[in-house]
């Protein structure tokens, strides 16, 4: 069988034929779950992160191709979470497929990390001392060391560690879709055909540490401006902002719907 870069894209159009029909959603996913564990294997590289080229891959290079192509997984993972993995919803159909395909399900749920968890609702909580996870409403999603996506939870917390409001209503990026909030990631704005060609933005997990958006250009460990735009934007906003893919401390920016995260990288080492 020859494996085609859009067969994902096709996957998530079916699924917006379907949007009314929760049924006809489930038989339509077990009816492309062989097919697709087939794509997904042809990603086998993008497991474990690698040395990226001095200005990033060129159109012509095969790992670009494939960083592109698990967007469109991406974009039908938001799909599902949007449509099944809501309050009074299981999350089984979503979890199902994937797993189903070749990701490994996770919940972490020993102890809040923003890496590992997209805060969905927050528990204000004078008397916290930290952020502890309530409850899990999804799993998170490993691709070998790629997280594909992360677990959906319920925490309580401080307000000066996390800030309810802000925490579920400012802009999630890296994310196309979610029901109860804004969303950015670099689609947006593109063309029907164009925004195809977006790449999945990798967070790995390994040995070495946390790395985040592993395809990003600017070190933001240390202080770099980045582009002139980036130069005035406080650091410890930049990390807040890449941490969590959202802000989840007051005040909330007035251009917090305007920031640009996709040049920044981060890793925190396991020893941090």
């Amino acid at each position: 069988m020859e494996l085609d870069r859009g067969y994902f894209r096709q996957v998530y159009e079916g699924l917006l034929e379907l949007d009314d029909d929760a049924g006809g959603c489930r038989t339509y996913l077990d009816g492309q779950r062989s097919i697709a564990a087939d794509h997904l294997a042809e990603l086998e590289p993008l497991r474990e992160r690698e040395r990226i080229p001095v200005g990033g891959y060129t159109g012509d290079d095969e790992q670009l191709w494939r960083i592109m192509k698990l967007y469109g997984l991406g974009r039908i993972s938001d799909y599902l979470i949007e449509r099944f993995c809501t309050p009074g919803n299981t999350s089984a159909t979503h979890t199902e497929f994937f797993s189903g395909i070749g990701l490994v399900p996770f919940d972490h749920a020993g102890a809040f990390s923003p890496f590992h968890h997209e805060i969905v609702a927050v528990v204000q909580d004078p008397s916290a001392t930290n952020v502890t996870v309530e409850e899990v409403l999804w799993p998170g999603l490993w691709f070998g060391d790629l997280l594909f996506s992360r677990a959906g939870v319920r925490v309580r917390a401080p307000r000066h560690l996390i800030d309810a409001t802000v925490a579920t209503t400012s802009t999630l990026y890296f994310t196309f879709r979610r029901a109860s909030r804004p969303t950015d990631d670099l689609s947006h704005g593109w063309g029907s055909n164009s925004q195809w060609r977006t790449s999945f933005t990798r967070f790995y997990s390994d040995v070495e540490g946390l790395h985040l958006n592993w395809d990003g250009e600017v070190d933001i460990a240390v202080d770099p401006p980045g582009s002139p735009e980036q130069a005035t934007v406080p650091l410890d906003q930049r990390r807040e902002l890449l941490l969590h893919r959202c802000f989840v401390r007051g005040p909330l920016p007035a251009d917090e719907k305007d920031r640009f995260p996709y040049d920044d990288r981060l890793t925190l080492a396991s020893a941090e």
